[in-house]
């Protein structure tokens, strides 16, 4: 199988990273680090495309359609008398518009991949949600989706330790990890595709680690990997969350959270 692996996390120290390890650790597919939200951008790209080519008068998310697939069509039926047309949202096709992000970003992954010696290729990400699941989906109708999510209080303990990580200049930082990790988390609580994990049971069951391996139709992950290996990843101080850090984080959190099975701390 060639199929693509993408590993969406909820968040930040949600155990993204040991994941993408373990699956790199098989040998069969190489899973890249994250895009910063670049693939964000490409599906929001390819949502401004189609907007391009809707018809006119029908609302999008960033504005009205631009008649562009229209446009295309009359003047592919008289290139020569073409530059006389209205062609302001002209645009190629949508497969073509399609076909133009698969091999974009098969050539920045796939290639190479293959050129490290493994057959398969994935990404893992920490700032995206559903939508650019569905635009990947799109893309390779039979790629493999993983949807971890991890205890709440735990990630936002471990961000802290790390000095809130990249967010230094916000104001309320605790809100805006917390309110990440709602989203994220109930969104692939609803995804209708992909195989959702918690990263304890991840770590403890080996039910759903031969379960994530059979979506996968992968073998060979040592079974002690996320024990015996350790990478230079250290905390910047021992911090705990106060009093009141965890019972703002309890507001955000509490109703998803419950979701998921997980209780306060």
């Amino acid at each position: 199988m060639s199929a693509p692996v993408f590993v969406f996390s909820a968040g930040w120290r949600s155990g993204s990273t040991l994941l993408q390890r373990l699956l790199t650790a098989s040998g069969e597919v190489l899973v890249w680090g994250e895009s910063g939200g670049a693939l964000n951008g490409l599906a929001d790209a390819l949502e401004q495309y189609r907007q391009m080519l809707g018809p006119g008068g029908q609302r999008y998310r960033f504005g009205f359609g631009g008649n562009g697939a229209a446009q295309f069509e009359a003047f592919a039926a008289d290139p020569g008398d073409g530059a006389h047309r209205w062609i302001a949202s002209m645009n190629p096709p949508e497969a073509r518009i399609l076909d133009s992000f698969r091999l974009q970003l098969e050539t920045l992954y796939a290639g190479p991949a293959r050129e490290l010696g493994f057959p398969r290729w994935g990404v893992k990400e920490v700032l995206c949600g559903l939508d650019t699941a569905r635009f990947l989906r799109e893309l390779w109708p039979d790629a493999r989706f993983l949807f971890l999510v991890r205890h709440p209080l735990d990630c936002l303990l471990s961000i802290k330790r790390r000095n809130w990580m990249d967010q230094p200049q916000r104001p309320d930082r605790l809100a805006y990890f917390a309110e990440h990790w709602r989203r994220l988390a109930a969104e692939f609580r609803a995804a209708d595709f992909g195989l959702l994990l918690h990263y304890e049971r991840l770590l403890n069951d080996p039910q759903q680690m031969r379960a994530m391996c059979d979506y996968l139709d992968i073998g060979g992950i040592p079974q002690d990997f996320a024990r015996s290996s350790r990478a230079d990843w250290q905390a910047q101080n021992a911090q705990q969350l106060g009093f009141l850090e965890r019972r703002r984080a309890l507001r955000i959190l509490g109703d998803e959270m419950r979701q998921h099975g997980y209780a306060p701390k």
